[in-house]
């Protein structure tokens, strides 16, 4: 599928679902968002093995989206990067229960999976997060500049 075509998609179903900071993505044009979104894994994962991960959990592409964006836009605080992959977790079981039934063992499966993948984040993903706030440092007003406004 197409880059912009499947980030249209993800915005919407991150309004669909209701996803809590899904306002993130009205920050950022379209073709940021596109260069943002990686798919569910850390930038250190092979873009195959990412697509791979996400093919296997696609219920969770348009949360993995949303913190995307939100390490995207990293502070580096402490606060922010446990609220990052907190909120990864209720975003998660929230699209588990938009799209299973109560009865539906993929429902928990979801779940599971979001709770994982948000502890994963938690426990390794500390340096990612850094990372991506010294770039941010590094890049200052010029970068914003390039986006050129939202789209």
């Amino acid at each position: 599928m197409n880059k912009l075509k499947e980030i249209k998609r993800l915005r919407e179903l991150a309004e669909k679902y209701g996803l809590e900071d899904r306002e993130i993505l009205s920050k950022h044009p379209m073709n940021r968002l596109a260069q943002i979104y990686n798919g569910i894994g850390p930038d250190a994962f092979p873009e195959w093995l990412r697509g791979f991960v996400t093919a296997l959990h696609p219920s969770l592409a348009a949360v993995a989206f949303i913190h995307d964006v939100e390490w995207f836009e990293s502070d580096g605080t402490d606060e922010t990067f446990k609220a990052t992959n907190d909120r990864f977790k209720r975003n998660g079981y929230k699209v588990a229960e938009a799209e299973y039934g109560w009865w539906n063992p993929r429902r928990y499966a979801v779940m599971n999976q979001a709770r994982r993948f948000g502890n994963y984040c938690q426990v390794f993903g500390k340096s990612g997060w850094l990372k991506c706030h010294e770039e941010n440092a590094k890049a200052g007003p010029a970068e914003a500049a390039l986006d050129g406004g939202v789209e």
